[in-house]
């Protein structure tokens, strides 16, 4: 079955439109679901779209940390500009009613990690980070005597990240003492 050129020219400008207006890195996983979800496309001629479109720098596949993020590049919103008449009004409006909720649930599930391994008897590393999109802010490693000890660690640095990094940057940059 081959899809006719004027086909693929909307359903690539489809994903350049929804990485855009998401306006954060999106994993494959997350643009993936969305489209899938709303029903854009089907999901082997997405993968076909999304590399062709990374293979002509519309898009960049960048990986950080351990996951690998698609972003739109300044080719990617130029060409968008040019075609984004190809973009349905229905879908356009569909699309952002969607994302806003979308983008926050996205950051906040990747914004904040913690987690410990056993690393001899008595001894636990504790792995804490917090990052924004695609960003590493803080990453903390602390090395406690109990597990009791790291689980609090864990929850507390769940609970509370967004405070305690703010706590502890201030502290850091301040010279008053």
């Amino acid at each position: 079955m081959k899809i006719a050129a004027d086909q693929q020219l909307k359903a690539k400008i489809k994903i350049l439109y929804i990485i855009n207006q998401f306006s954060i890195p999106l994993t494959n996983q997350q643009l993936t679901d969305f489209v899938l979800k709303h029903d854009i496309m089907n999901y082997f001629l997405l993968q076909q779209y999304l590399t062709d479109l990374v293979d002509t720098s519309m898009l960049e596949y960048s990986a950080s940390e351990d996951e690998n993020y698609y972003i739109i590049t300044e080719s990617g919103k130029s060409t968008l500009e040019l075609f984004s008449d190809r973009v349905s009004q229905s879908l356009r409006r569909t699309i952002n009613d969607s994302i806003d909720a979308l983008k926050k649930s996205f950051v906040i599930k990747t914004n904040i990690t913690a987690d410990y391994s056993k690393e001899d008897d008595n001894d636990y590393m504790v792995h804490l980070s917090v990052k924004e999109g695609i960003y590493t802010l803080m990453d903390i490693k602390v090395n406690v005597m109990s597990n009791k000890h790291a689980k609090a660690i864990c929850d507390n640095w769940e609970k509370r990240a967004q405070y305690l990094y703010g706590d502890i940057l201030n502290k850091l940059v301040d010279d008053t003492e």
